[in-house]
């Protein structure tokens, strides 16, 4: 089975809008009441729940993609991890947000959680016995 397109842009969609949920929730919760005063709250939490939540949950959605692939479950986390900077950036850049320094790191933390999820979820295997063929850990008399 090659990777699959149809998770990866359902996980890339849902980390970016339980992230903007997560903002908007900590806001409500913890932020001045009436918008005006909510807003710059909002802007100066962003910068550091927006990276946190995309790498936490590029981890998690890379595992949900990279766990049915047959193989290749590193790539498929990194697939998930880029569809997500892709719907970022464009994100960002019809909000008329420039290049900064907190959106290269941003992504790049979405790259990195999309590996660490396909890294979670590719199989292992189980340890084989030592090849003398006693028990590990055991003398061989």
């Amino acid at each position: 089975m090659q990777a699959p397109f149809v998770r990866i842009v359902i996980a890339a969609i849902a980390a970016e809008l339980l992230g903007v949920l997560a903002l908007a929730a900590l806001v409500a919760v913890f932020g001045p009441p009436g918008f005006a005063a909510a807003q710059p709250f909002a802007e100066r939490l962003g910068a550091w729940v927006g990276p946190i939540s995309g790498f936490v949950l590029c981890v998690a959605g890379g595992y949900w993609v990279a766990r049915v692939a047959a193989s290749r479950h590193i790539g498929s986390g990194v697939a998930m991890g880029a569809a997500a900077v892709v719907l970022d950036v464009a994100v960002a850049v019809a909000l008329g947000a420039g290049v900064e320094i907190l959106l290269v790191i941003s992504n790049v933390g979405r790259l990195a959680g999309g590996a660490i999820g396909g890294w979670l979820a590719t199989p292992r295997r189980p340890r084989s016995a030592s090849p003398t063929g006693g028990e590990r850990g055991r003398l061989i008399d």
